[in-house]
């Protein structure tokens, strides 16, 4: 996802937490790991929102998901390549950003009256306080678009200028996916998750989603909420264990709404696509260059199909579709799971100092079991306040280690360590993930605090349906460690006071440009049936599959998948729909 050789003049003086950095880049303070999150940039789970599972899923270049997973073969390459449209330049002049204001945008054609001034505002550039070579920047959006003179989020926006300004081709808008990774983050380490080529040619812009990070944030929960999530019993075994599971996060739920008030009912990516249509009109683009990776590919789906004709160049990396149904979801999972930790297990056993053993047929259930030790005794730690963890904090820190394979040996250390009674190694990998100190204290950042708000907005309420549930029931019989890994499954909205988005069920973003859809075969997160429906339910995907493992496609390690995609952000040339790596 990141490359090992990011160029000097793009790192902050003191880097902040970042949970996706390069394995030789110096230690964070707050230790986030390598390898993390939802793709190169592409952030958070990838999964549908709505079921809490303990055990959790993630994000790609940030984080993972602790909240909910459960909603519910690329052809050979022809002959030939699809041309795009060329990429729109910007209004705005090439060169080093200014640091003084630049003149006020003309509202387009078509927006509402109450819109014009929140589209006519002007971008104030000025340096980054931590890289004086980027520029920060801040603009406004109302919080609800149907009373536009109502109360505002203020966004924060960062920019990594092109690098080579003579070859300036526009702005590329960034989002890392979550939900609720930063975009700013994101910008900050652009050449880390960009080729040197793509970082010439475009403005890399990042911003922090409306009530996420610097954008006004909204913080509904509390680190006693937070751990909660982790510390309950994700797998009851009986009525009244269930019945308590459900209560708590009801509970929780319910507080997250009356904390976070009016604007936490209006977190939804609709709202945070609509915010972007007016970021494109400020930066100064005709049309909105995008790259987004895990969720993200959710918001940049959701773009397209709100506003079509102004899709420029858009990757979604490591993809879901706004579609998938609950069935769907359920497939996707399995396959995506199971083929993870395949791989993991083809990679352990042959070493001499496997925590699995030597023998393939029987390592998943030495996981099992595992799993079921914890449920029922526990793991100590060092640290304080989680002297003893369980199989919440146990499964998140396993699933999270299946995003890059850059985390197996800390997964085979962790399990041989667990093995033993103890959880210190698993504990430490998940608490960097959601920015959790060894003081109990989370950092005010996490994506964590928006993963109630955005997905009961993103989704539909599960119904209750008895072929479904039986369904569930087999897979869960026929798949024993992926059940323990996903937990109870459950509506963790029901308590949440606004409807849900109701899928559209049809073809996505009629009309729009060609936009590339890209994956690993073998990704946890955001598994490749739900990269392959993105790419089917666009009217203009493409599809690039990678025969790789983890979560993050592009500047990721596989030289095929980055020369296809630099190709079509920088030549408007895309490869061939089903092209695999």
């Amino acid at each position: 996802m990141l490359n090992d050789t990011p160029r000097p003049d793009d790192l902050p003086e003191a880097p902040s937490a970042y949970a996706a950095l390069p394995p030789d880049y110096p230690q964070a303070p707050s230790g986030a790991g390598p390898g993390g999150s939802s793709g190169p940039g592409t952030g958070g789970p990838g999964r549908s929102p709505r079921l809490l599972v303990a055990a959790g899923v993630a994000v790609v270049v940030v984080v993972a998901v602790a909240l909910a997973v459960w909603k519910g073969g690329g052809a050979e390459p022809a002959a030939r390549s699809t041309a795009l449209p060329s990429a729109t330049r910007s209004s705005s002049p090439a060169g080093p950003m200014p640091s003084t204001p630049v003149p006020a945008p003309t509202a387009p054609g078509g927006v509402p009256a109450g819109l014009v001034g929140f589209y006519t505002q002007r971008l104030d550039w000025s340096p980054c306080s931590d890289n004086a070579k980027h520029r920060c920047a801040t603009m406004e959006v109302p919080v609800d678009y149907a009373k536009p003179t109502g109360d505002r989020f203020t966004l924060a926006l960062r920019k990594a200028p092109a690098t080579e300004p003579g070859k300036r081709l526009g702005s590329l808008v960034i989002n890392p996916g979550g939900p609720g990774g930063s975009g700013v983050e994101y910008a900050q380490y652009a050449s880390f998750v960009f080729s040197p080529a793509v970082r010439a040619a475009y403005d890399v812009v990042g911003f922090d989603p409306r009530g996420i990070g610097a954008s006004s944030p909204v913080r509904c929960l509390t680190d006693d909420d937070m751990d909660r999530l982790f510390s309950s019993d994700p797998t009851p075994d009986s009525a009244a264990e269930r019945s308590t599971l459900l209560a708590e996060a009801d509970a929780i739920t319910a507080r997250c709404a009356t904390r976070g008030g009016d604007r936490a009912r209006h977190l939804s990516t609709t709202e945070v696509a609509r915010d972007m249509d007016v970021m494109r009109v400020l930066l100064g683009d005709e049309k909105l260059n995008f790259f987004g990776g895990s969720y993200g590919t959710f918001l940049g789906a959701i773009y397209a199909d709100t506003f079509p004709t102004k899709v420029g160049r858009m990757v979604l990396d490591s993809a879901m579709s706004p579609n998938q149904t609950d069935e769907q979801e359920m497939s996707y999972d399995i396959q995506g799971f199971e083929s993870s930790i395949d791989a993991f297990i083809d990679w352990c056993v042959p070493r001499s100092d496997c925590a699995l053993g030597s023998d393939k047929a029987g390592a998943r259930q030495k996981i099992v079991d595992l799993l079921d030790a914890v449920e029922r005794d526990g793991l100590t730690t060092t640290t304080p306040g989680l002297t003893r963890i369980g199989e919440g904090w146990v499964g998140f820190s396993i699933f999270m280690c299946l995003y890059s394979d850059t985390s197996w040996p800390t997964l085979n250390q962790g399990l041989k360590q667990a093995f033993a009674g103890r959880g210190d190694i698993l504990l430490e990998k998940g608490m960097s993930v959601v920015e959790r100190d060894e003081s109990g204290a989370y950092a005010p950042t996490t994506y964590l605090q928006a993963m109630i708000p955005v997905r009961c907005a993103d989704w539909p309420r599960s119904a209750t349906d008895p072929a479904l549930a039986a369904a569930q029931a087999k897979a869960k019989r026929e798949h024993p460690l992926w059940a323990r890994m996903t937990g109870e499954l459950y509506d963790n909205c029901r308590t949440w006071p606004t409807a849900g988005r109701t899928p559209k069920g049809s073809t996505l973003a009629v009309g729009a440009a060609p936009i590339l859809v890209i994956g690993n075969e073998r990704d946890p997160a955001t598994p490749i049936g739900g990269t392959k429906q993105l790419a089917k339910d666009l009217d203009s995907g493409i599809l690039l599959t990678s025969d790789h493992d983890g979560h993050g496609t592009y500047y990721a390690g596989n030289s095929c998948v980055d020369s296809a995609v630099d190709g079509y952000l920088l030549r408007g040339t895309a490869p061939a729909d089903g092209t695999t790596c």
